[in-house]
């Protein structure tokens, strides 16, 4: 028998206990039993209502799964490309502006320009070419 039980069948022989009169130990009796039925109502309400959030959390639960895993296959494809070894790089002639096509190698420190045959130098590491040092080219020319 459950703690719940135990304390409701305790309840009841004190009531048999305490009350004599058959009417008033009924009416007794029924209040109590319309009281647990309250608890044991809105018991199982929350319950249901505690069931419903878990369903709607596991719901949520798989379908981010499934954005993970579709992140995570992109992030497998980038990783791809980034590591191939022909990724072309593009390169902006500081002088003329024309725009040139190479591929990585950290080894070539400067490139010549084929529209304007200006010598510039390429830092690998620096996709954004700093104004000062572009000036500065410029003017050794």
């Amino acid at each position: 028998m459950s703690e719940l039980e135990e304390q409701y069948q305790k309840m009841i022989e004190t009531l048999e206990n305490t009350i004599k009169d058959k009417r008033k130990l009924n009416k007794a009796k029924r209040q109590l039993d319309d009281i647990v039925s309250i608890v044991v109502d809105d018991c199982s309400r929350i319950l249901d209502k505690y069931d419903e959030k878990m369903q709607e959390i596991d719901a949520k639960n798989k379908a981010n799964e499934i954005r993970i895993a579709a992140l995570e296959e992109r992030l497998r494809e980038f990783e791809k490309i980034v590591e191939l070894e022909d990724y072309d790089f593009f390169v902006t002639c500081p002088y003329c502006g024309f725009e040139i096509q190479t591929d990585y190698d950290d080894e070539i420190e400067e490139i010549c320009c084929p529209q304007c045959n200006q010598i510039f130098d390429i830092d690998w590491d620096d996709e954004d070419s700093n104004d000062e040092d572009d000036e500065e080219d410029k003017n050794k020319d």
